[in-house]
């Protein structure tokens, strides 16, 4: 039986166990859910039109098949070694970062979803985690970087006068299920890279926290694996869009008409708000869960 194999026996079985864990566990995308998208904001710090900058300078490259975060990057680095005026520096992206502006009170979206939970059950743990196909070095320099337990994500190679030199990590698409699983099964946990075989067999109850009791908010193309796996898998999926219409969310048609999320919502985390409500209605529904099991297992 293969690793892979294994892992959907092993996971099954979770499910089968239910075992008691008060743990519920929120992971974020970044870009375009939290705050709009970080490599515009870079450009637009150096002074670049986005638009123009990824038709003339980024889509040759991806037209001769390169991979895009890869792509950007290359681009831009080319463009400062070429200007005396730009320079692109571990600080030029903690600037970025400082000035980016948020969606709508994501602030203080964190103490509401946890209050949320604590309402039906006071002492379930709520842990927040960030999880981007981005770079790290813009979402950590913002306000709610320290609201997140572990933030995962791609990095960047300074070098030792601070000058960006490389792309140090690249997380793909398909990567983000295999961080997701390291986070379930607890392999450690705070560490930023993956290391471990996040496929090998963990019995249920050494789990830090099932699949069925993770919520993943994301947006676009890059979270369909992710929205995908957590719907085969009993976990909960939200998706966001930040266009005024939910058909110009990037993938709307085939997510929607796949039923891969449960609910598809505009980036706003007002009290109130869709998004907030189903993030509400996703906790509860978790609380509830383990309440009822807990109710069992107490008989």
């Amino acid at each position: 039986m293969s690793n892979n194999q294994t892992s959907e026996k092993n996971e099954k079985e979770l499910f089968a166990t239910n075992p008691l864990i008060k743990r519920i566990a929120i992971v974020f995308d970044f870009d375009e859910t939290l705050a709009p998208d970080t490599y515009t904001a870079l450009l637009e710090h150096c002074g670049f039109d986005a638009d123009t900058f990824e038709e003339e300078k980024v889509q040759p490259l991806l037209d001769d098949g390169w991979d895009k975060k890869l792509a950007r990057f290359y681009v831009l680095m080319q463009e400062a070694a070429e200007r005396d005026d730009l320079n692109l520096t571990a600080e030029t992206f903690v600037e970025v970062g400082q000035n980016l502006e948020l969606y709508p009170e994501v602030e203080k979206m964190f103490d509401r979803v946890t209050s949320y939970a604590h309402d039906i059950l006071p002492d379930v743990e709520v842990e927040f985690y960030l999880l981007t196909a981005g770079v790290l070095e813009i979402p950590r320099a913002t306000a709610v970087s320290d609201r997140f337990r572990t933030l995962w994500g791609g990095e960047l190679y300074f070098d030792d006068d601070g000058n960006l030199a490389f792309v140090k990590q690249v997380v793909t698409y398909a990567d983000k299920i295999r961080y997701l699983l390291k986070l379930c099964k607890g392999m450690n946990i705070d560490d930023p890279k993956i290391k471990q075989d996040v496929y090998r067999d963990v019995a249920p109850e050494e789990w830090h926290v099932p699949l069925n009791q993770l919520v993943y908010v994301g947006d676009g193309d890059s979270d369909m694996p992710v929205f995908s796996y957590l719907t085969e898998h009993e976990g909960l999926a939200i998706g966001v869009f930040a266009s005024d219409e939910v058909a110009g969310w990037e993938g709307y048609e085939d997510i929607h008409g796949g039923q891969r999320v449960q609910n598809l919502a505009s980036a706003d985390y007002q009290e109130g708000s869709e998004l907030m409500e189903s993030l509400r209605l996703a906790v509860e529904s978790i609380c509830k869960q383990i309440a009822l099991r807990e109710m069992s297992e107490g008989e």
